[in-house]
Order: C-alpha cells, then sequence, then structure tokens
C-alpha cells in the first residue's frame, strides 16, 4: 500500500479564484495604479525617498 500524499494542483493567482475583472473595472484599476504611481514620483521622487 502506498502511503504517499497527492498533490492538489490549485491556480497560481489569489484566493478569490477564477473570478475575472470586466473590461472597464480593469481599465479604472489601471488608471488607479498609474495615477499612484506617478503621485509617489512626484511627491517621493524617483528613488523613493522624501525631499
Amino acid at each position: 500500500m502506498n502511503s504517499e500524499r497527492v498533490k492538489q494542483h490549485r491556480p497560481a493567482r489569489g484566493t478569490a479564484g477564477n473570478r475575472r475583472r470586466g473590461p472597464m473595472a480593469q481599465a479604472v484599476r489601471n488608471m488607479g495604479i498609474m495615477l499612484d504611481t506617478a503621485a509617489r514620483v512626484v511627491f517621493l521622487g524617483r528613488d523613493g525617498v522624501g525631499l
């Protein structure tokens, strides 16, 4: 009798499973990420260090 465990393969994504965002929600999310990045560069500089 073989007592090895059988590995279960899970998707590499997060815990949300197979949930996908719609195109509009994805565009809004991407815009938010870009604005956040731009604000960090403006306020912290390219090196991420304050003035």
